[in-house]
């Protein structure tokens, strides 16, 4: 696994920012590739740890794995908005599924 971690790191370009669409992570989600794959589920993760518990509270004990699950159905059955930002998609299908109950008292964060 540290390997592969290594690996995608020295892969040129990999480091650039660039805009992520949900096509492009769905794609990267369904390639034949292990590498591609395993972009997917950093991406998705990164973005799950970056928003956590400011717009979704999966309870203890989710997987990135399961986490990896719901964005991609979120994204499968939202065709009509696949051309959006993946950060967004994965946000908001994170925040539909798990919401956080505190999130209308006060300002809407936990942390």
């Amino acid at each position: 696994m540290k390997k592969v971690i290594v690996s995608l790191l020295l892969i040129p370009g990999m480091a650039s920012a660039e805009f992520l669409t949900g096509n492009d992570l769905l794609s990267r989600m369904n390639s034949d590739e292990v590498v591609q794959r395993m972009f997917a589920l950093g991406y998705v993760a990164g973005v799950s740890d970056a928003q956590q518990h400011v717009f979704s509270c999966p309870p203890a004990g989710v997987t990135n794995g399961q986490v990896r699950d719901v964005a991609k159905s979120y994204i499968e059955a939202n065709p009509g908005i696949r051309h959006k930002s993946a950060d967004m998609l994965v946000t908001d299908a994170l925040k539909q599924v798990w919401p956080c109950a505190n999130r209308n008292k006060g300002n809407g964060t936990r942390l």
